[in-house]
């Protein structure tokens, strides 16, 4: 039987089963349609500039920060825990202060060695606060004081530069921290309380040679 006898048996006129054909063929392909053109983005004249994913960029660095917060808490290898938590650092996510706060007390020297490094890369008056709590901690041990010692000049504020001249002027205290405080107040400036920012200190100038004056 030909396919077409049953359209023209229903509509005997050739132009009525030409818009049943039509219709048919048109909802069999609807499946296989293109995809509609995604929104354009707000004030765009391109057709195919699509809409900005606005959730992608802070979806990532959420993600980025919780997976580098698990590895730093799972019971992992030694190697692995302390890359997880100087990654955390290498972020730059102030949220990761508080858990490496509490890290830098841990029992593993390696552990709370990472942890300190990890709040000394980020420039945060939280850090700094941190950085600071430890020089003064009365059970931490001396190899972490020294640590974050070393690490409060890079916070560059005026307030972690007085703090290191405040540790060499007490006179009691470690003896090795006290030398350490002593060495890094030589060589820093002493900012005044009016100065945010203390300037650094100018460079030598160097006489061209053969110059006898």
């Amino acid at each position: 039987m030909n396919p077409h006898s049953l359209f023209t048996a229903v509509a005997p006129g050739g132009f009525v089963t030409r818009l049943a054909v039509a219709a048919l063929c048109s909802l069999s392909l609807t499946a296989f349609a293109a995809p509609a053109k995604r929104g354009l983005a707000i004030g765009s004249s391109k057709e195919d500039e699509p809409c900005p994913a606005r959730s992608t960029a802070t979806g990532g660095a959420d993600l980025a920060f919780l997976r580098g917060l698990t590895w730093a808490f799972e019971p992992a290898p030694l190697e692995i825990r302390g890359q997880a938590i100087e990654d955390l650092g290498l972020l730059g996510d102030p949220r990761a202060l508080n858990p490496l706060a509490a890290m830098t007390l841990d029992a593993n020297p390696a552990i709370a060695k990472a942890a300190v490094r990890a709040i000394g890369i980020m420039r945060h008056p939280r850090a700094e606060e941190i950085l600071s709590n430890l020089v003064r901690h009365p059970t931490a041990p001396i190899v972490t004081k020294q640590l974050a010692l070393s690490l409060l000049p890079f916070q560059n504020t005026a307030t972690a530069l007085r703090f290191i001249h405040f540790i060499a002027k007490q006179p009691t205290g470690s003896y090795e921290l006290l030398q350490q405080a002593r060495a890094l107040s030589a060589m820093l400036p002493v900012p005044t309380p009016e100065q945010a920012l203390p300037p650094l200190p100018p460079a030598a100038v160097v006489a061209p040679m053969g110059d006898s004056k």
